[in-house]
This record gives C-alpha cells, sequence and structure tokens, in this order.
C-alpha cells in the first residue's frame, strides 16, 4: 500500500496512481485497516518527519529498519514501478542500515503511536 511513504498524507490523499487510490473501493481489506484510525496518519507523519531528519525517505528508513534487524534475512518489497524498485534496491545496497540513534527515534515515535494498524 505505501502508507509509510507518506504519499497518502497530502491533503487530496496522494497521487490518483497509488494503490489505496487506484484501486479505491475493490480494496476493501486496505481500507478498512488503514483508513479509519485517526493515529495512521499521525504515526505515518512522525516517521516521515524522523526520515526527513536523518537525511532518508521514509521508504529507505523503512526498509533499512527490517533489514537492520538481526533475525531478518530478507524483506518482502512490494514497488509496483521502476522509480519505486530503483529506490528500495538503492536503499538496501548504501550505508548503514539503522544507527543505535535512529533506531531509539524510531522506539519513541512506536511508543507514542503503539500498533496503529490492527
Amino acid at each position: 500500500m505505501g502508507l509509510l511513504t507518506g504519499k497518502y498524507l497530502a491533503p487530496d490523499g496522494g497521487p490518483p496512481s497509488a494503490r489505496l487510490n487506484k484501486y479505491k473501493g475493490r480494496y476493501a481489506e486496505a481500507e478498512s485497516r488503514y483508513g479509519p484510525k485517526p493515529n495512521v496518519h499521525a504515526a505515518v507523519a512522525a516517521y516521515a518527519e524522523l526520515a526527513c531528519q536523518c537525511g532518508l525517505t521514509p521508504t529507505a528508513m523503512a526498509l533499512r529498519f527490517v533489514l537492520s534487524h538481526p533475525l531478518v534475512a530478507s524483506a518482502v518489497i512490494g514497488a509496483s514501478d521502476l522509480q519505486q524498485l530503483q529506490e528500495l534496491l538503492a536503499a538496501a545496497a548504501t550505508g548503514p542500515l539503522v544507527d543505535e540513534q535512529l533506531l531509539a527515534d524510531i522506539d519513541r515515535i512506536h511508543q507514542h503511536y503503539p500498533n496503529p494498524t490492527p
């Protein structure tokens, strides 16, 4: 769905090509999971702001977070176009995954917005 990209935070609900917009009304499971809970948007906005402060895209931060966990051997990504795939591959291939400070900041946001989705 791409919620962690921050694209759905726009006042117009994000680009028409985004999955939740492109398939509106036909994606009931996702719409019911992410749509009605107000803390979803607040949590995504906080993670997006943190990523920006670190010089990362929200997508890069999310992928690096997942790949930095010692028990994770791989990540399943959901790119729907070449640009998204290139961003994800670049994020996985460059720099340190997540340092201790960034992890602490992510944990702080998670404590403030625990479990924003079911």
